[in-house]
């Protein structure tokens, strides 16, 4: 393992307050759980310089290889209903689009699709989830999960990803350093968070809507969450970050879902 993710001194005021990091291990999140589960403290913040069985969202895995990319988990303990807590997904796709984006020349298109895979010139690259315990309505504790490729030359990703998946490496031509990005991203983090905290979600849902880019596209939408599969024309989010598809006529509200592009109307 290089040694650069053990110097890292991100300049937060809370994040990573008490931080691990670690070689190898299963899953970041999985070492975040039970570190949460035995009391750890807002802003513990888990690293690992490779994983083997990373987890995405809808439990979908994330191809960590060792090296090459960023994978942490991030506890969090927010005093809000259980029935909010999707608006951290927002919080962090909206700070790692910014933080990308900065990373990137400007002929590279950074995007969200909804709600919350970062897409390079229209190929993924980063996961997020958001596991989350519950005390009656109210949430004990939440792990943000990020993982971002930055290094992964296109021979890094297994054969069924290479047509969907990127990295900055890829995407920019340049080979990104791990610490400074993992540094900016948690300032930018700890930043988006507070907005939350402080101004609403609404504040929040002004940056993310900064980088969505699905407005007018033909989408598909099914999978876990999901009672039926439904296409469509994307109009845009609501204010709870709720997609709006139009269907046959109709406005329909898209809470969760697997999205399909079939093709844009801009």
């Amino acid at each position: 393992m290089e040694p650069d993710l053990f110097w890292l001194k991100p300049a937060t005021r809370w994040i990573g307050t008490w931080l691990e990091v670690y070689p190898e291990v299963e899953s970041t999140n999985l070492v975040a759980e039970r570190l949460a589960a035995e009391g750890a403290p807002e802003g513990t913040l888990v690293l690992a310089d490779r994983q083997t069985a990373g987890r995405g969202r809808l439990g979908r895995s994330f191809h960590s290889p060792g090296g090459l990319g960023l994978y942490m988990s991030l506890i969090l303990r927010p005093e809000l209903p259980g029935s909010h807590v999707h608006q951290y997904i927002f919080v962090a796709a909206a700070a790692l689009a910014d933080c990308l984006r900065t990373q990137l020349p400007d002929s590279v298109p950074v995007g969200i699709k909804w709600p919350n895979d970062i897409q390079l010139a229209g190929r993924k690259t980063s996961g997020i989830n958001l596991p989350v315990q519950l005390h009656g309505d109210r949430i004990s504790s939440a792990v943000l999960g990020i993982g971002v490729n930055l290094n992964n030359s296109p021979d890094d990703f297994p054969p069924e990803l290479r047509e969907t998946a990127t990295s900055l490496l890829i995407a920019g031509g340049s080979p990104v350093p791990r610490t400074p990005f993992a540094e900016a991203l948690l300032l930018r983090l700890e930043d988006e968070i507070e907005t939350l905290r402080s101004r609403g979600f609404e504040r929040v849902l002004d940056d993310w809507q900064k980088f969505f880019r699905m407005r007018g596209a033909r989408v598909r939408i099914g999978g876990p969450g999901t009672g039926r599969e439904v296409e469509g024309t994307i109009e845009g989010v609501d204010s709870d970050g709720a997609l709006l598809l139009r269907e046959n006529g109709r406005l329909e509200k898209i809470l969760a879902g697997d999205v399909t592009v079939l093709e844009s109307e801009e």
